[in-house]
C-alpha cells in the first residue's frame, strides 16, 4: 500500500513507526501536491490532518478525494476547526479517525490503516451520522466527533454533557435539532459500535468485550444490544454484517 501523508512532521514520524513492510509512506509538501497525487493515482490511501490546512486547501483536497475515491485516515488533534472538517470529510463516505497525542499508539494506527480497505463499524456509523452534527455549537460538535476517535468514552451521558460545557437540556435540544434522539443514545451507539470487531470478528468472550468497551455489567451490554439491534450480543453475527450492523445503529439514532 502506497500511503500519502499530509501531516505535521511530528505526526508523520509517529505514523512511520506504525507501518508494516508492505506499506510505503510518502510526504505531500502541501495541498496542491496531495491533490495532484490523488488525481494521478499515485497513492492508495491518504493520511491527513485537516487542521493544518486553510479553507481553500481543505476544499481542494476534498474535491480530489471525491474524484479519486482514495480512502483517507484522519489523524489530528481534536479542536473546533478539526471537528468541523471531520464532519465535512466523513459526510459522504466512511473514513477512519485517530486522535493525536493520547489515542495514537502505533498498534492502533496500524489497525486503522488496515481498516481503510474495509471501514470499521465506528467509522461507518460516523459517516452516516456526521451530517447531524453540522448545526451543533463548537464544543458540542467537538465532543460528539471525539466519541468516534478516542479510546475511552465517558461512562455516563453526564460526562459527555460536562465536556460540552452546556446544560443537559440544552445538549438534548441541539441533538433533537440535528435530528438525533439525544445525547444518551449517541453515547450508547458510539460505545456499542466498538463491540462489533472484538465480539464478532475476533471471537472475544462477551464478558471480556463488555469490560473492554466500558460497560459496567454484561447485563447493560445485553440491554443496549437488544434495544438498538433487536438481538442479544451473541446473536449479532447471525443477523448482521459489519455494514448492516452500523446502519441499524445509525437508524437507532435518528429522532
Amino acid at each position: 500500500m502506497k500511503i500519502l501523508a499530509l501531516l505535521p512532521d511530528d505526526a508523520r514520524h509517529v505514523l512511520e513507526r506504525s507501518l508494516t513492510g508492505a506499506q510505503r509512506l510518502s510526504r505531500a509538501v502541501g495541498a496542491e501536491s496531495a491533490a495532484t497525487s490523488l488525481l494521478e493515482g499515485r497513492c492508495d490511501a491518504l493520511v491527513l490532518d485537516p487542521g493544518m490546512l486553510d479553507s481553500d486547501e481543505f476544499e481542494l483536497v476534498m474535491r480530489a478525494l471525491s474524484v479519486s475515491g482514495v480512502p483517507m485516515l484522519l489523524y489530528t488533534a481534536l479542536g473546533a476547526v478539526a471537528a468541523r472538517r471531520i464532519v465535512e470529510a466523513v459526510d459522504l463516505a466512511a473514513r477512519e479517525l485517530v486522535l493525536r497525542g493520547s489515542e495514537d499508539a502505533p498498534e492502533l494506527l496500524q489497525r486503522r490503516l488496515a481498516e481503510l480497505v474495509a471501514p470499521s463499524a465506528p467509522a461507518i456509523l460516523l459517516s452516516q451520522t456526521a451530517s447531524h452534527f453540522r448545526s451543533f455549537p463548537e464544543r458540542l460538535q467537538t465532543v460528539s466527533v471525539s466519541l468516534f476517535g478516542r479510546t475511552t468514552l465517558p461512562r455516563w451521558v453526564n460526562g459527555l454533557v460536562k465536556e460540552s460545557g452546556l446544560a443537559r437540556r440544552t445538549v438534548d435540544r441541539w441533538m433533537h435539532k440535528g435530528g438525533l434522539t439525544g445525547a444518551a443514545r449517541l453515547l450508547d451507539a458510539a460505545r456499542l459500535a466498538r463491540v462489533w470487531e472484538p465480539l464478532v470478528e475476533h471471537g472475544v468472550d462477551v464478558e471480556d468485550v463488555a469490560v473492554r468497551c466500558g460497560y459496567d455489567r454484561l447485563r447493560l451490554l445485553t440491554a443496549h444490544t437488544r434495544r438498538m439491534m433487536g438481538v442479544a450480543p451473541h446473536e449479532l453475527r447471525d443477523h448482521y454484517t459489519r455494514v448492516t450492523f452500523s446502519t441499524r445503529l445509525a437508524k437507532a439514532l435518528l429522532d
